[in-house]
């Protein structure tokens, strides 16, 4: 798109440069080449003046193609910044389930750590129910977590 604008800018500016071009063939060994200067080595023969001009139409149609264009740039960045905003507003709910599921893990973690502190503590009838309230809340902390 912006190369399809500075294309129409420099039509436009030549259009209304009423000079006319003078174009040079120079040719230098087996190289021919073209070029709006004479040369400076080689053989130089001028070519046919070219003159510039355009019609009032192509100018104004040139014109009317240069303000379309900006403002189907104008459109296009409207819709990029929109587009941006969409994507940050995602990107900030996904970051705020992250820290949520990091929170839930550390506290399953720590009631692991717990059950498996009170059951290492525990003796006589109570060990048994210890031992079981840890592995439950391991077998629930690997759910939760994901973790083994």
């Amino acid at each position: 798109m912006p190369s399809t604008l500075l294309f129409f800018v420099l039509l436009v500016s030549l259009t209304f440069s009423s000079s006319a071009l003078a174009i040079y063939k120079c040719e230098s060994g087996d190289q021919t080449v073209y070029s709006d200067t004479p040369c400076h080595n080689g053989k130089t023969e001028r070519m046919q003046e070219i003159a510039v001009s355009a019609p009032a139409t192509d100018a104004a149609l040139a014109q009317k193609q240069a303000q379309q264009d900006k403002q189907e740039l104008q459109r296009l960045q409207q819709r990029r910044q929109k587009q941006e905003k969409v994507d940050a507003r995602q990107q900030e709910k996904r970051n705020k389930a992250s820290a949520a599921k990091k929170q839930k893990c550390a506290e399953s973690a720590q009631r692991v750590k717990w059950a498996s502190e009170d059951a290492a503590s525990a003796s006589g009838k109570t060990a048994e129910r210890a031992r079981q309230k840890a592995r439950r809340a391991t077998e629930k902390h690997q759910l939760t977590c994901g973790q083994t």
